[in-house]
């Protein structure tokens, strides 16, 4: 069914263009590893008594009971013996995708909706969709005109004879006036005498290689040092990097310990945190992308949702970590590696969502599917969002990080490392 979605879709792109900004979901990747989390054995029993399970009359098929529920067996009979109509899962979608099409495109879809198993009726019986059925389109592109036996061709292809397809460029391409491009002149401009000696006057030898020494060994002295206290913003060091590299297969054993009993904490923790989360209106429609766009930071914050953030924290401490300031250092480390790992690919991808390249077509879909774009497109700008000195200090530990992480299998526990 969400082929022929996808159908109308690509026909509501072509039929107009609305230009629109990207929607900010910025804010909902901001993680507050200190936010205030209900307790979760007390919001586990909020939720069970929010939450009550219907009562079907029956332990399970195996074990009906012995008594007879009249009340049930009437309630069952009655709905049995209705009529009502049960609107299908797509429905509402479909409609609104339709209705944001001009009548004149409901002959490339109308036949095509006709001949799909059970479509709904209150889509088939639309205004200017109805009168579709079995006919071939009126307005078709002039390539087409004249080609024996179109008439025949499947109805999902219908949308591909569209004059927007492929006369409307060219006519505007035959409309846009020709212009000519002069190329212009060279200017020669004539310095003064004592500019053109400053201009042209070689730089001490020995000047030069006294700054670069002393850049390099700046540069060298920062590196070989821990930062003091880590940030989101401070820039990373490659002792910062190589301590993060050694707590990684601590915190893998930590997590999988004692029949995984932490794990399964986390597990716990991850799914009463999406609940807590859309309860405070914080949540987004796929809730995970925060753990592609910040793992680490996400991870401690489940730690205190489990009541494991001690536990951890004893572990991250052997390198000299805080829980946050291991978080931030390895959040930095994961998106560094990211981007020195990516392809030609993947860098023209981020930059296109960054440009919003794609905004004026997530903007003509229907809000649901609009704003599940916009968050996934935020999510891959913010995957790759590093600071440059950062990638270099990643670079050369890259062989090494990623031996680690295919060890995990991309996977830091609960969080998603690579793509």
């Amino acid at each position: 069914m969400y082929k022929f979605i996808g159908i109308i879709l690509s026909i509501v792109l072509f039929s107009s263009e609305v230009l629109a900004n990207a929607a900010d979901f910025a804010s909902y990747f901001k993680v507050d590893m200190k936010a205030d989390l209900p307790d979760i054995n007390e919001y586990m029993k909020k939720l069970d008594q929010s939450y009550k399970v219907y009562d079907r009359g029956y332990i399970s098929r195996t074990k009906m009971g012995t008594s007879f529920n009249k009340e049930f067996s009437r309630t069952i009979k009655f709905y049995g013996l209705s009529e009502g109509r049960l609107k299908s899962d797509y429905e509402d979608e479909l409609l609104e995708v339709i209705g944001m099409l001009p009548k004149e495109m409901y002959q490339y879809i109308g036949p095509m909706l006709h001949e799909v198993p059970g479509m709904s009726e209150k889509i088939l019986n639309l205004p200017g969709i109805k009168e579709t059925k079995n006919k071939f389109p009126e307005d078709i592109a002039e390539r087409f005109k004249g080609v024996e036996n179109l008439e025949f061709m499947s109805p999902s292809l219908y949308f591909l004879l569209m004059p927007e397809i492929w006369d409307k460029k060219k006519q505007e391409d035959a409309d846009k006036p020709q212009i000519t491009r002069v190329k212009k002149p060279r200017v020669q401009i004539e310095l003064p005498d004592f500019l053109k000696e400053k201009i042209n006057a070689p730089v001490p030898t020995a000047q030069k290689q006294n700054a670069s020494a002393l850049k390099k060994k700046k540069t060298s002295l920062l590196a070989d040092l821990r930062t003091l206290k880590p940030t989101l913003t401070s820039p990373l060091t490659t002792k910062d990097v190589s301590a993060f590299v050694d707590t990684i297969d601590e915190v893998m054993d930590w997590g999988l310990k004692d029949d995984m009993r932490n794990f399964s904490k986390l597990i716990s923790a991850e799914m009463l945190l999406d609940l807590w989360e859309t309860e405070q209106g914080t949540a987004l429609s796929q809730n995970d992308l925060k753990d592609a766009v910040n793992p680490c930071q996400r991870l401690v914050l489940k730690t205190r949702f489990a009541g494991l953030y001690y536990d951890f924290a004893k572990v991250v401490s052997k390198q000299g970590f805080s829980p946050e300031e291991w978080a931030y250092t390895c959040d930095k480390t994961i998106k560094g590696f990211r981007v020195a790992s990516a392809n030609l690919d993947t860098a023209y991808a981020v930059k296109f969502h960054r440009n919003g390249y794609y905004d004026g077509y997530i903007e003509k879909l229907p809000k649901k599917w609009r704003d599940e774009m916009y968050q996934t497109s935020e999510a891959f700008i913010k995957m790759y969002a590093v600071l440059a000195e950062d990638v270099k200090t990643v670079q050369p530990f890259k062989k090494t990080l990623l031996e680690k992480f295919i060890k995990i299998q991309g996977v830091m526990l609960t969080q998603p490392i690579i793509y």
